[in-house]
């Protein structure tokens, strides 16, 4: 097992839009023991703007923490994993090939690389060869539509070079709908002889099918936007401890913490790049649907601060 792994750890899925350096260091205090960064685009990262590379840095109160590229051209995504093992020292470069939005699977990447797990596997293979000591990760689905690719293409990115895999028990046309597929995600954990972290609708297996799956480590993605308790709500079922759902003040003080952290990392912390997951902390308590009406429509994040501090 790869040295920034250890058996049943959880996740922080990369999620674009959501996983910011401000939002993962939350994660990481509410109990997440790996970090995922919200994905580059290989082209990207090799402009070297500053906001690309502001989006790649990696602070230490984050790690263990991965970066996620994509891209659909071997010898780019081989360059820009270099570029980033020796700028940025993250714990592991991570590939994306699950992504199903539009702007991934339009560049030919993300998604759409699961018509061709050939191709998958010379990008693993490439972008292996081009790392000098950083681990190689990876994150598919099961497929592109209703047929699986499972677990050949599992097998084929293993034989690559990928130390630990992490599949999303979903095909790109399901996006996040219905079920997540468990028993395909578990019968690929037992094919494989490299670790597989298992995603898809976590948060709602039982503690006994946690703890009797053949995936080594667990990754949560949506249930975690404004709700970084998710992370102790799984441990606590794990353990047989007691769970307390956070008061509406906890998450008034978390989402404080969040615009905080995003000042810090941030060199402009503007309204726009945190609204999403500012409301998405304000769920499940009296007075909270004013307040998140409020951050819709909010100009500067001194408003919210003060809508914050009345509410307390």
């Amino acid at each position: 097992m790869s040295g920034f792994l250890k058996k049943g750890d959880l996740y922080l899925a990369p999620m674009s839009g959501h996983t910011d350096a401000a939002f993962r260091r939350l994660a990481r205090e509410f109990g997440a023991d790996i970090c995922v960064s919200e994905f580059v685009h290989a082209r990207a990262a090799l402009s070297k703007a500053p906001k690309i590379l502001e989006k790649l840095k990696v602070e230490d109160f984050e790690r263990p923490c991965g970066i996620q590229l994509f891209g659909g051209d071997e010898f780019e995504m081989a360059d820009a994993a270099s570029f980033v093992e020796e700028a940025f020292a993250p714990d592991f470069i991570d590939i994306n090939y699950g992504c199903p939005a539009p702007n991934a699977v339009d560049a030919g990447a993300g998604a759409s690389l699961l018509k061709d797990p050939a191709k998958m596997a010379k990008i693993a293979e490439r972008t292996k060869l081009a790392l000098k000591k950083t681990p190689l990760t990876a994150k598919m689905r099961t497929g592109w539509g209703s047929q699986t690719i499972l677990p050949g293409a599992a097998l084929r990115l293993q034989d690559a070079g990928v130390e630990v895999l992490a599949l999303h028990g979903r095909s790109k046309v399901q996006g996040y709908a219905g079920d997540a597929d468990w028993n395909l995600i578990e019968k690929t954990a037992q094919a494989l002889d490299i670790p597989l972290v298992g995603n898809g609708s976590v948060e709602k297996l039982s503690a006994q099918q946690l703890k009797g799956s053949a995936c080594s480590a667990f990754m949560v993605g949506r249930a975690a936007i404004g709700n970084p308790w998710i992370f102790a709500e799984i441990k606590a079922r794990l353990s047989g401890g007691i769970f307390t759902a956070p008061t509406p003040a906890e998450r008034i003080s978390a989402a404080k913490k969040y615009m905080a952290y995003s000042m810090q990392s941030r060199s402009e912390c503007a309204i726009k790049f945190i609204r999403a997951n500012l409301i998405a902390f304000m769920r499940e308590a009296a007075g909270f649907k004013k307040i998140r009406l409020f951050i819709a429509n909010a100009k500067s994040l001194d408003d919210i601060y003060r809508v914050f501090d009345e509410y307390e």
